[in-house]
């Protein structure tokens, strides 16, 4: 009952702080998340409360019924991340140890940094891991990391989403001086990872050779160590050794002082008791002054009377630092809370003038190419003229020389028949010559006939005879053939001299 108070207590300091502001989480939401965290601490004793449980249930609570949100609660602490949120925390440490190795292999020279600057990996991938990325990144990126996560049923999401985150913000960090820049720097880039899609994408595509089975080999090599150094401290922090265990004690002591001395008187003697207490403070005297940070209390223990009362008073002195220590601890938290706001918002505005920025190089440089896509259009215009041009030069010069090559070839055509006329000619003029020697020669056998049949008187009348064919003769035989003589020559030159004056002025300029 008195573990519950506790986890009771803590509820009231974290129920507040989950998703603040957010309209599902007024009274009767802070009191689902209640009920909520309190049912799953009864159904599962051994992890209770853990912080950062509260903002999965919160996130579940968003998205389902409370009931639904319950067992997907219970599935995804106990089947998901079984051993995480223990009081040892030996699967957490385990996958730390794991994710360590990953990086040393992958990112060498990042590690190496990290090293140099006293950063161990797991203050950077331990907040990761617990929260499954709660408050670490975006919401659409949380979302997305989700659903891959159970979908595939198991933790590779978590090493392979923090593996792209490494190798998307690794070369800033490497620039960093100091450890508080480093781990600063990177809380700072992974909280303004709004690309999910390039994250997932990086995370499942970047890492694929990350598998369960792998993961399940390197557990099994870092889980004996692990199990070692818990069993070491558990043996060295042992103040009180009962089965409720040193916390539990303290508590119950410090609400009820009553009962814890009755429940030592009955169980034991009182010189048992005298004698156990006083074994118990020497042999624990070094503890008490570890745990409680080097207090002054020694003139305070001395002035009390009894030992037995000594011993109720360090616990109470206990009880109240432990009290003390996580107020502190609750106080950095909002102050670490209140600062990494302070940061997101300085990012945010450094953020906005970078894109304010970029879109004004981003329009300067659209006008520049809308330029110069005018220019490449004017350009081409030009081309296209120049182009269209030298077909219609190419097309005159090609139809100019076709009628040069056809001109050519009447010429030829003609010269030919023109030869052929003239040879056709020259027979026709040997076949009248011909004929009229042939028509010569019969007038004068005639008239010589005539001449021999004829008396001497007709003189007068041979005359006449021989004066008419002589005029016929004129006429069409001897005359013509005196006429044309020399004309072949000059009708054969002219032609010729026409042909190749032709030619000459139809040849292309």
């Amino acid at each position: 009952m008195h573990v519950l108070d506790f986890i009771l207590q803590s509820f009231q300091f974290d129920i507040p702080r989950t998703f603040p502001g957010h309209p599902a989480l007024d009274e009767n939401g802070r009191n689902s998340l209640r009920r909520l965290l309190i049912a799953y601490a009864q159904h599962n004793p051994s992890v209770g409360y853990c912080q950062a449980m509260n903002f999965f249930a919160g996130l579940l609570l968003l998205l389902m019924p409370e009931e639904n949100a319950f067992w997907a609660l219970v599935g995804i602490i106990d089947d998901y991340f079984g051993g995480y949120y223990t009081e040892e925390m030996i699967e957490s440490q385990v996958d730390q140890l794991v994710f360590e190795e990953l990086m040393r292999e992958r990112f060498p020279k990042l590690v190496n940094h990290l090293d140099f600057l006293g950063v161990q990996v797991a203050w950077i991938s331990g907040p990761w891991f617990l929260s499954i990325f709660v408050n670490m990144l975006p919401w659409e990126s949380v979302l997305r990391i989700w659903d891959v996560l159970l979908y595939e049923g198991n933790r590779v999401m978590l090493f392979r989403t923090a593996l792209a985150l490494m190798e998307l913000y690794g070369p800033a960090i490497v620039t960093t001086k100091d450890a508080g820049d480093a781990i600063t720097l990177l809380q700072s880039l992974a909280g303004s990872t709004f690309d999910s899609s390039q994250l997932v994408l990086t995370a499942c595509m970047g890492f694929l050779a990350i598998t369960e089975a792998q993961l399940h080999k390197l557990r099994e090599k870092h889980r004996p160590s692990v199990l070692e150094v818990v069993e070491e401290r558990s043996k060295k922090g042992r103040v009180w050794k009962d089965s409720k265990g040193l916390a539990t004690k303290l508590y119950s002591f410090k609400h009820d002082t009553s009962s814890l001395v009755k429940e030592t008187k009955s169980t034991e003697r009182p010189e048992d008791v005298a004698a156990d207490a006083d074994t118990s403070h020497l042999e624990n005297s070094s503890h008490l002054e570890n745990l409680l940070g080097g207090l002054a209390v020694d003139s305070e223990v001395d002035s009390l009377p009894d030992l037995q009362d000594q011993v109720v008073w360090l616990k109470v002195e206990l009880c109240r630092l432990l009290e003390e220590k996580r107020s502190a601890i609750l106080r950095a938290e909002e102050l670490e809370t209140a600062l990494m706001e302070m940061v997101k918002q300085d990012n945010r505005l450094q953020l906005s003038a970078r894109v304010d920025q970029l879109e004004q190089e981003v329009t300067e440089l659209r006008q520049t190419l809308a330029d110069k896509k005018e220019q490449e259009t004017a350009m081409l215009q030009v081309l296209m003229r120049v182009e269209q041009e030298q077909r219609l030069t190419e097309d005159a010069r090609l139809s100019a020389e076709q009628d040069v090559a056809a001109q050519k070839y009447a010429v030829h055509v003609l010269q030919e028949k023109y030869e052929k006329a003239m040879i056709s000619l020259a027979q026709m003029e040997k076949r009248a010559v011909m004929a009229e020697s042939m028509l010569e020669a019969t007038l004068q056998y005639e008239s010589g006939q005539n001449k021999a049949h004829q008396p001497p008187g007709s003189a007068h009348n041979q005359s006449s005879t021989q004066e008419t064919p002589a005029r016929r003769i004129g006429l069409f035989g001897l005359g013509w053939r005196d006429r044309n003589k020399g004309k072949p020559e000059e009708s054969t030159e002219s032609p010729r001299k026409e042909i190749s004056n032709r030619e000459v002025e139809q040849q292309p300029k």
